[in-house]
């Protein structure tokens, strides 16, 4: 049975530090929801940033309590952190890093794309961890785009990277450390895409960009789709090119303390995650 689309929410940008860079924030949508273990959902660009830029507005910041996935959907990010990870991925590839217990990173470009410029679009995604993963080591995996695991459908019409779990029984790259499936879909015009949702997930469904009906609404350019928690089926046809970011993913059902790049169960939690980063416990960020 088909999933029932609850409703289909359009999105804005949000004009960031630079007048050349900007981004959009699908999730959480409207009122502040979220869609449980699914926090937050970045979309920077697609933007073409000129000679001399500044490159991306952020610098090395902390994170506990929750995993963080890029997609760079074109461009480059380099990743650096204070427990030694570092690496650039390019188009196609993807960032997986979890924070859990704490670290400090940074994610920018190379100073050739400052002063050249060129095209940058990324996604970043941050999922909650439960509370008894929160105080796990951290970890970092950067995969290039030759890495991820690809399969189509529709006469390769559609064609599916599988960055973390499975699709529809086909192995993904990563093995989240609860369970998260995660894939982006590229569709071209005409053609259509079937998923199997497991009972009782949790879907984030976005379109990056393109016209699609979704089990009979339709979305267009970044577009969250929200789905009334029914069915087992979602069914997709595309009347254009479109990019599709699809997760799944079992709901934790637990209290979330927010604090900026904090995400914990209680307050009290929140406070000792800030202690601990002014005591050097997330280790040092070293330029």
């Amino acid at each position: 049975m088909q999933k029932t689309v609850n409703k289909v929410v359009n999105n804005h940008p949000i004009n960031g530090s630079l007048s050349d860079y900007y981004f959009y924030s699908p999730l959480p949508y409207q009122d502040g929801k979220a869609t449980d273990p699914f926090l937050l959902l970045h979309h920077h660009g697609p933007m073409t940033l000129p000679p001399l830029n500044s490159g991306m507005p952020f610098g090395p910041h902390p994170h506990r309590g929750f995993e963080t996935v890029t997609w760079i959907i074109s461009g480059h990010v380099v990743h650096k952190d204070s427990h030694g990870y570092h690496s650039k991925i390019d188009a196609g590839g993807v960032q997986w890093m979890s924070a859990a217990r704490g670290l400090i990173h940074n994610e920018y470009v190379e100073n050739s794309f400052k002063e050249e410029g060129g095209d940058l679009e990324l996604l970043q995604l941050w999922i909650n961890l439960p509370a008894k993963l929160k105080m796990n080591p951290a970890k970092y995996t950067g995969l290039q785009k030759n890495d991820i695991p690809v399969v189509t459908a529709d006469n390769d019409k559609v064609q599916v990277a599988i960055a973390g779990g499975n699709w529809n029984g086909h192995k993904g790259a990563i093995n989240s450390l609860t369970g998260i499936n995660a894939a982006l879909i590229t569709m071209q015009p005409d053609s259509k895409a079937d998923i199997s949702v497991a009972e009782g997930r949790n879907v984030l469904f976005y379109v990056l960009r393109g016209n699609v009906t979704v089990n009979g609404a339709i979305a267009g350019d970044r577009s969250l789709v929200l789905f009334n928690n029914d069915g087992d089926t979602i069914n997709i046809t595309a009347s254009s090119d479109a990019i599709i970011l699809y997760c799944d993913g079992a709901p934790l059902n637990e209290p979330v303390a927010w604090h900026g790049p904090y995400v914990m169960n209680t307050q009290t939690e929140i406070m000792e995650a800030m202690r601990d980063e002014r005591m050097g416990k997330f280790g040092f960020y070293i330029d």
